[in-house]
């Protein structure tokens, strides 16, 4: 018999972080001093972590050095920032006395510069900057902290209570006291990389895999703006049309497997999330995505619980893009809670596109490394013999009852949920007529998201 495939579509926003400053212009909010995408948000309001900030490198005489940190929309909350001269590692550098601050913001604009304006430039060499001390409390959305990505930056490396984090990077504004030619920042000293403990050797993803020629689309409503449909190989096409606001779609693996609970995907061997993508559009870079973790701890999209994904706008071919959870410190130590993967939410873009943007989805795998997943050759027919399934449910004798409805799938919490009006579906799916990177199989649909949460449907085909 088909099996149902759920993706059930979560209405919680990370919430809508406007770009406002204190005394900085757009371009300098966007952060001049870290990789680009900066767009996943830390709270550091009730997180597993008292401090966390960045040896940075600067080239040249500087007169302002930030952070760029949200306040979750209301502007409410405080965060302390100290900084230190560099002194051969962190333990020595915090035994010294600051170079300025420690300086505490208290209910800063939302997405404000967080740092120090000096009158004589600060001199050009290696110091570190650190956020503590985070508040906020009575704020609509309780939420203070800085902006990041999952990714290196040559200028700077982040340090979280102390521990290098290797794959992390801040959003910082540095503002120079003259034009710098060439790279403005300078040589950085080595550190050495943290082992989290995450992951292990095999080649091969887990078992709970997703390729979506296995799936069938006839059956199939309307959900949110995102627009999916298959492709003639039986790949997925989806279309975030241009104007469309916080698009997403969730995938929870309890609709995909009918498995043993002694079989469940735990996070600690198979924390990495990988999708074979291919960008249908490559001339017009649109950053990044975001995937929201749905864990055994936290069954639901909020802010922070969440990684990157980065696609490369240079390849117009498939891609492997891997999200990579080891820099997350509330992952980390759910996975060694002994936490299971329940799903995940796709948001596939971090902004609001001007015009559709489009991608196909060959298959979603959970990988022990980055490596495995990067290196794996899509061959899927090797995994069939290791995928465990419960016994068939034996025919009851009596007459059955009613099947009972499913319970809701627990909901984020209210002080991190962003309101949304309730909308009624439409009758019939929305046909665009897009046609993406390849011929299209089935008409494009969407469906309208509700205040809570609404279900797209798939049926997955009989082997």
């Amino acid at each position: 018999m088909k099996r149902l495939i759920a993706l059930l579509v979560s209405v919680l926003m990370i919430a809508g972080l406007c770009t406002v400053s204190f005394a900085a212009d757009q371009e300098e909010v966007s952060g001049n001093f870290c990789p680009a995408d900066t767009n996943t948000p830390i709270n550091m309001n009730g997180a597993p972590f008292d401090t966390i900030g960045s040896v940075f490198s600067i080239a040249a005489p500087a007169t302002e050095v930030h952070f760029g940190c949200p306040s979750w929309n209301d502007d409410v909350g405080q965060l302390t920032v100290t900084l230190w001269k560099f002194d051969t590692d962190y333990e020595t550098t915090k035994k010294k006395d600051p170079v300025a601050g420690p300086k505490e913001f208290v209910d800063f604009e939302d997405n404000s510069k967080i740092g120090f304006v000096f009158e004589t430039p600060l001199a050009a060499g290696v110091y570190f900057m650190e956020l503590s001390d985070a508040y906020d409390e009575g704020g609509a959305s309780s939420g203070v902290g800085v902006w990041s990505c999952e990714a290196k930056y040559p200028g700077q490396a982040v340090f979280r209570d102390g521990e290098y984090v290797e794959k992390l990077a801040l959003r910082m504004i540095v503002n120079f006291a003259a034009e710098i030619e060439g790279d403005p920042y300078g040589e950085l000293p080595k550190f050495d990389k943290v082992d989290t403990g995450l992951g292990g050797d095999s080649p091969l993803p887990s078992f709970m895999y997703v390729k979506m020629s296995k799936q069938d689309f006839s059956d199939r409503e309307q959900i949110d703006d995102v627009q999916i449909s298959a492709n003639e190989d039986g790949t997925m096409h989806v279309v975030v049309p241009g104007g469309t606001q916080d698009s997403k779609f969730s995938l929870t693996l309890a609709d995909l497997f009918d498995i043993d609970e002694d079989a469940a995907h735990d996070c600690l061997t198979y924390p990495y999330l990988a999708l074979r993508v291919k960008l249908c559009d490559t001339t017009v870079n649109m950053g990044s995505g975001e995937a929201f973790f749905y864990t055994t701890s936290v069954s639901g999209a909020i802010s922070g619980y969440a990684a990157a994904i980065r696609y490369n706008y240079e390849i117009a071919d498939w891609q492997t893009v891997v999200v990579d959870p080891t820099a997350n410190k509330s992952f980390i130590d759910y996975a060694f809670a002994e936490d299971d993967w329940l799903g995940f939410r796709f948001d596939p873009l971090n902004i609001t596109p001007t015009q559709d943007f489009a991608f196909d989805i060959d298959w979603i795998a959970f990988f022990q490394s980055e490596e495995a997943a990067l290196a794996f050759d899509g061959d899927f027919d090797k995994m069939e013999a290791e995928k465990p399934t419960k016994a068939p449910t034996p025919t009851p004798t009596n007459t059955p009852e009613p099947t009972e409805t499913p319970a809701e799938t627990e909901k984020p919490s209210e002080e991190t949920a962003a309101s949304e009006p309730t909308q009624k579906p439409e009758d019939e799916p929305k046909n665009n007529n897009k046609r993406g990177c390849g011929s299209v199989a089935g008409g494009a649909f969407a469906v309208v998201s509700l205040a809570a949460a609404t279900i797209f449907v798939a049926r997955r085909k009989e082997k």
